[in-house]
């Protein structure tokens, strides 16, 4: 399975499954960069920076909080007055502030580079309610 991807065997692991991971492309990148900030209409944050090869990549981060919150419980009535209710819930969020708070940090200062991990394959197309177009890459993470 390891030769029909025309790779040496040095470079897939033991469990590699064949069509699930492609090891002769390249997708994932990694750039140290200042960013530039090109969109904010308190929805989506649009950043960009130069690739390897000096191409400019946009990247977008969804200002929107995703919140999700389960709650169940029960109720016993044990006389006409007193009844019993246990509840339980779960709460998670999300907090893109940091992300866009050191975006914006970098971008104004060049001596604070940011590490951005983002996919060069896929890519969402945003439109703002200007009609203004960008081509999102998937961000993987920011660091710096």
């Amino acid at each position: 399975m390891k030769e029909e991807l025309g790779c040496r065997n040095e470079w897939l692991p033991d469990n590699h499954v064949s069509g699930i991971v492609r090891w002769d492309e390249m997708t994932v990148q990694t750039v140290s960069v200042n960013p530039t900030i090109e969109w904010d209409d308190s929805l989506v944050f649009v950043l960009s920076f130069n690739d390897a090869n000096n191409d400019k990549v946009f990247c977008g981060i969804i200002h929107v909080v995703l919140a999700v919150q389960l709650t169940t419980g029960q109720q016993a009535q044990i006389t006409p007055l007193l009844q019993a209710i246990t509840q339980g819930s779960f709460q998670g969020s999300s907090d893109p502030q940091t992300w866009i708070e050191a975006v914006k940090t970098s971008a104004r200062d060049p001596s604070k580079t940011l590490t951005i991990v983002y996919d060069d394959a896929l890519s969402a197309v945003y439109t703002t309610l200007t009609n203004q177009s960008f081509t999102l890459q998937f961000l993987h993470s920011l660091a710096g």
